[in-house]
């Protein structure tokens, strides 16, 4: 069964530039796309995940002090 992507929303484009780093220092994959229209969020830009790896990545962004916006699976 394939795992489906989520997306990750910041607060501001330089917080998810930021992010991208710190996840893939972290062994993390990630990949920078413009904000979906359906989602809500003060940033155009966003990062998908495989969702089978958001606690990893969670847990990667909260020891580089990077403060996710929220979560849109």
């Amino acid at each position: 069964m394939p795992t489906t992507e989520i997306i990750l929303v910041f607060a501001s484009n330089a917080d998810a530039m930021i992010a991208t780093k710190a996840l893939k220092d972290a062994g993390v994959a990630a990949k920078m796309i413009p904000k979906p229209a359906n989602v809500e969020s003060t940033a155009n830009l966003c990062l998908t995940i495989d969702g089978a790896i958001e606690n990893e990545a969670a847990s990667a962004l909260s020891t580089a002090g990077i403060a996710l916006g929220g979560v849109v699976k």
